[in-house]
C-alpha cells in the first residue's frame, strides 16, 4: 500500500509540475508577442487568419489608429492569435512563429500589407515562398530562412502544433470566422 501511495505521489507531482511548465510557456508565449504595456489595463486579443482579406483591412487601417491612442498610450495591450483559414495562411502563420516581438510584428504586417500578392501565388509551393521572399527580403529575411520556416521537420511541426492549439483555443471561445476579438475576455 505504502509503494502504491508513493507512486501516486509521484505521478501527482509530476503532473503539477508539468501543468506549471504548460502555464509558463504559454504566459512567455504570450509575451514575446503582445504589442504594448504587459500591465495594462485592458486587452484585446485577436484571432485572424493571414489569407483573410477582413483580417487584413483591420492590421491595414484600423491597429495604426488603436495603437497609437490606445497600445501606445499604455490603455490595451494587443495580442494576435493565429487562426489560419487555409495551408497559405498556415504557412504564413509558420513563417511569423519563426520571430518573436518586434520582428513577429514587422513580418505579420508586412504579409498583411502584401496579402493579395501572395495570396495569388498561393497555388504553388515555390511560388508562396518566392512570393513570400519578395515580400520578407526588406527585413533582411532570406530565401533560405523562410524554406526553413517553412520545411517539414521535428522543430516546426512543434510549431505547427501551437498554431493549430491557437485555432483550437480560439474555437473554444466560439470563433468560428476571422478576425473575431475578444476585449477582456469578452
Amino acid at each position: 500500500m505504502k509503494v502504491f501511495n508513493c507512486v501516486r505521489v509521484i505521478i501527482f507531482t509530476v503532473l503539477i509540475l508539468f501543468s506549471f511548465k504548460l502555464l509558463a510557456d504559454t504566459i512567455k508565449d504570450e509575451k514575446q508577442n503582445v504589442l504594448g504595456d504587459l500591465n495594462a489595463p485592458n486587452t484585446l486579443v485577436e484571432y485572424a487568419s493571414l489569407s483573410c482579406v477582413h483580417c487584413a483591412n483591420f492590421h491595414n487601417q484600423k491597429l495604426p489608429e488603436i495603437k497609437a491612442k490606445l497600445i501606445d498610450t499604455g490603455k490595451l495591450k494587443y495580442i494576435y492569435k493565429d487562426f489560419p483559414l487555409d495551408l497559405p495562411a498556415m504557412l504564413a502563420a509558420m513563417i511569423t512563429n519563426c520571430y518573436q516581438g518586434e520582428k513577429f510584428y514587422a513580418v505579420l504586417n508586412s504579409l498583411f500589407k502584401n496579402q493579395k500578392k501572395w495570396v495569388n501565388a498561393s497555388n504553388n509551393k515555390d511560388e508562396l515562398i518566392n512570393s513570400f521572399h519578395q515580400i520578407l527580403k526588406q527585413h533582411g529575411i532570406s530565401l533560405e530562412k523562410i524554406k526553413i520556416c517553412s520545411d517539414e521537420n521535428k522543430a516546426n511541426k512543434e510549431k505547427w502544433n501551437t498554431i493549430l492549439s491557437s485555432r483550437l483555443e480560439g474555437q473554444k471561445l466560439g470563433v468560428n470566422s476571422t478576425p473575431s476579438f475578444f476585449l477582456n475576455g469578452k
